[in-house]
């Protein structure tokens, strides 16, 4: 029962953290927001969770394996893959939208990295599979034009999830950046055949 009582507890303070980290972000949360979200006393929390920092880590890291899970799914063969990727990309906004706790995850992933303990960093662990998704799509029916499936990825990722780009290292890897994501945007892509892809319910 104690226990029972003890699991409800954190999981009412991860939503109350989730809800004000997705609206503020990291720098504008605070403990005593979170505090006074949930009406609980300061022990209560701290019983749980001993800082910020510590409670941010964890949404990053539950609430970010699912969208790393979801995002593994973009699979497909052939004609069939473009449709798996749109499917999935669609499914991952929709998860955002709907799950407070997966979009707070998100933003404190892009806003503060160093929170972030996913193997290459939770935004890279969504863009890999979706990348192998481009490559698929390329090469089943060429739907994507034959662009760099990374670029792809990440704009795909940047139009629908709000995640901007990781910021260059050095002056060669922010002109290959440039170079990719203009061939992704300038180049003569081919759209989905009408009728190929089922339309999102």
């Amino acid at each position: 029962m104690v226990q029972q009582r003890a699991v409800r507890t954190r999981e009412q303070v991860l939503d109350a953290a989730a809800e004000e980290f997705a609206a503020h972000g990291y720098t504008g949360t605070t403990l005593l927001d979170v505090i006074q979200r949930t009406g609980m006393t300061k022990g209560a929390l701290y019983g749980h969770f001993s800082s910020k920092e510590e409670l941010a880590t964890a949404l990053i890291e539950e609430a970010g394996g699912e969208l790393s899970t979801r995002a593994a799914r973009a699979a497909g063969a052939d004609a069939a893959a473009v449709c798996a990727l749109r499917e999935t990309v669609l499914g991952l906004a929709r998860h955002l939208r709907e799950d407070t706790r997966a979009r707070s995850a998100l933003r404190l992933a892009v806003e503060s990295p160093h929170l972030d303990r996913h193997d290459l960093g939770l935004v890279q662990q969504i863009c890999l599979p979706l990348t192998r998704a481009v490559t698929q799509a390329q090469g089943g029916d060429g739907s994507t034009g034959g662009h760099p499936p990374q670029a792809v990825a990440r704009l795909l990722v940047a139009v629908f999830f709000g995640v901007p780009h990781p910021v260059p290292r050095d002056d060669a890897d922010a002109a290959r950046q440039f170079d990719d994501l203009w061939a992704a945007l300038s180049g003569p892509a081919k759209k989905p055949r009408p009728g190929a892809c089922p339309r999102e319910q």
